[in-house]
């Protein structure tokens, strides 16, 4: 099996529309997995028309009254046990994780593929969004993999960085590699218990404009 992952669409927060190019990239796929912060549902409605849709709640979700969305699911996909879950943690984690991650230039993550995994057990794959940042390593024998975000807020130029926090976010981004600098959705390949990750950019430009 073929399955679809997305995450951070961002659409009526700071996206106006799902791109496009994802329905086109996603064709074919039997099933997609949304890692939260839809922040509209119609996100819901143009991945439905491609495939059946698992999703669960972001943070900015949580803020912007989505309701029924569970903050982790596990899928199984024949043999194969695939957690869903967006990622974040409580304040008293993230603050100091993104302060180390100025300090060091680099993303530090504080043990976030080790937490995840405590969500869920024992699973094949791990599949998680949040940070807008490419990951694709083993955690305990499971897969943690993240496309990357589809809204990345170094392409908004509407993106509010204010404040000390905004201009820390600003560093934290522009420290980020390559890779993390474009938009991107993610396909697994399901053969038995075994599962497989690639990560597809999105060519044309993905932008804010603002709701």
């Amino acid at each position: 099996m073929r399955i679809g992952v997305v995450a951070d669409t961002h659409v009526g927060e700071h996206l106006p529309v799902l791109p496009p190019e994802i329905p086109e990239v996603l064709a074919g796929v039997d099933l997609i997995l949304h890692a939260g912060d839809l922040t509209d549902t119609v996100v819901l409605d143009a991945l439905g028309r491609v495939a059946e849709v698992v999703a669960v709640r972001g943070n900015h979700d949580e803020d912007g009254g989505i309701d029924g969305l569970p903050r982790d699911v596990l899928v199984r996909v024949g043999e194969a046990r695939i957690g869903l879950t967006h990622g974040h943690r409580t304040a008293a984690v993230e603050f100091p994780a993104a302060a180390l991650s100025l300090v060091a230039g680099r993303p530090v993550l504080l043990g976030f593929g080790t937490a995840m995994r405590r969500r869920f057990g024992s699973v094949d794959c791990l599949v998680t969004g949040h940070l807008h940042l490419p990951i694709h390593r083993r955690v305990g024998g499971a897969l943690l993999f993240s496309p990357g975000a589809v809204f990345l807020p170094e392409r908004d130029p509407h993106y509010d960085w204010a404040g000390a926090r905004g201009r820390g976010y600003r560093r934290f981004r522009m420290g980020l590699p390559p890779e993390a600098h474009t938009p991107a959705v993610g396909i697994l390949e399901v053969d038995r218990g075994h599962v497989s990750a690639r990560r597809i950019p999105l060519e044309r430009p993905v932008t804010g404009e603002g709701p």
